[in-house]
């Protein structure tokens, strides 16, 4: 297994943000597609009221997690979950949605063989036409090779 297997599982995962909440925060098509969300290589087009979200994924060098042909390989790194709101929009909705991003992605939970180490905000502030808040999902993972 690659780094590929943790980005599918982790955007996935992320997806999954209205049930959790209880929030449609994820618009999507009639196909289940979302449309508020920019996933890595995928055509995206902006909604009109300016609020989506940008995902990103940045993961590390894998390191062998143990001795062997058969040691599975260590991965860490990041998703990196940009939530983007109209300048002037104010910080209520921005904080409410990234307080569901830490639920869903709190520290020690797992999906499958991918465990959170922790959830933060990196940065926040305006932009030319935007508020963006940068949130940062750190992980850890044991894969097969």
């Amino acid at each position: 297994m690659t780094d590929t297997y943790i980005e599918k599982t982790l955007i996935n995962a992320f997806l999954t943000l209205n049930e959790i909440s209880g929030v449609s925060y994820i618009n999507k098509d009639d196909k289940d597609n979302p449309l508020n969300v920019s996933l890595p290589n995928i055509p995206f087009t902006e909604p009109d009221d300016k609020r989506f979200f940008v995902l990103s994924f940045l993961p590390d060098d894998p390191e062998p997690a143990g001795m062997g042909v058969n040691a599975e390989n260590r991965w860490t790194g990041i998703l990196q979950i940009d939530i983007m709101v109209p300048l002037g929009a104010g910080m209520s909705e921005t904080e409410m949605k990234y307080d569901w991003i830490t639920k869903l992605f709190q520290r020690g939970k797992s999906f499958n063989e991918i465990m959170i180490n922790r959830t933060y905000r990196a940065t926040h502030g305006a932009e030319l036409a935007y508020y963006r808040t940068i949130v940062r999902v750190e992980f850890t993972a044991s894969l097969p090779k």
